[in-house]
C-alpha cells in the first residue's frame, strides 16, 4: 500500500478513535468526571511517528469538537475545559521531541514524553479555566488539576503498558 494512503488511513482511524473515546467520561462524584481523552491522545502520539500527523489528528479533533459533540461528556464548542483540549494539540510538540530522546529503554522516553504532555495539558487547561471563570490561578489548579492527578498517572501507566506490550507498533508508518 502507498505510504501516503497508509498515513492518511491511520490518521483517520486514530481521529475516529479519539472522537469516540473522547466523548465518554466516568462520573466519580459531584463535579468530578474522568474522561479518557488524554489516554487516547497519548496512545495516538505513541503510534504516530511524524509530528505533522500528531498535529493533524489532534488539530482536527479540536476543530471538529467545536461543532460536533465529541468532547468529554458529549460536549462541543468552547467551555471552561476547552483549554485542556487545546493543550492536547499543543502537547504534541514537546511529546514528539521528548519521545525521540535516545536512552537504553525507549519505553522510558515514552513515559517521560507522556508526563511532559500531561504538564502542558494541565498548564493550558488551568490557565484557560482561570481566565474563562475569572478565578485566581491557584483556585483553577485546585479545581481542574489536583483531583485528576492520580487518574492521569494511571492513564500514563496504562498507555505505557499498551505501547510496550501490544503489537500496535505494526501500525506505525515511516
Amino acid at each position: 500500500m502507498n505510504k501516503s494512503v497508509r498515513r492518511i488511513t491511520l490518521d483517520a482511524i486514530l481521529l475516529a478513535l479519539l472522537a469516540v473515546v473522547g466523548m465518554f467520561s466516568i462520573p466519580l462524584g459531584e463535579n468530578i468526571k474522568v474522561s479518557l481523552q488524554f489516554l487516547a491522545v497519548i496512545i495516538i502520539f505513541g503510534l504516530i511517528d511524524k509530528l505533522v500527523d500528531k498535529l493533524i489528528v489532534v488539530g482536527l479533533y479540536v476543530v471538529l469538537g467545536l461543532f460536533l459533540p465529541i468532547y468529554a461528556g458529549f460536549a462541543s464548542g468552547v467551555s471552561a475545559t476547552f483549554g485542556f483540549v487545546l493543550g492536547f494539540f499543543i502537547s504534541a510538540v514537546p511529546f514528539h521531541f521528548m519521545n525521540k530522546i535516545k536512552i537504553k529503554y525507549p519505553i522510558i522516553s515514552y513515559a517521560i514524553a507522556c508526563v511532559t504532555a500531561l504538564l502542558v495539558v494541565y498548564l493550558c487547561g488551568s490557565i484557560f479555566l482561570s481566565i474563562y471563570l475569572k478565578l485566581n490561578y491557584i483556585s483553577s489548579l485546585m479545581i481542574s488539576v489536583v483531583p485528576y492527578i492520580p487518574f492521569d498517572i494511571a492513564k500514563i501507566v496504562l498507555a505505557t503498558l499498551l505501547i510496550k506490550y501490544l503489537p500496535m507498533n505494526k501500525l506505525k508508518t515511516e
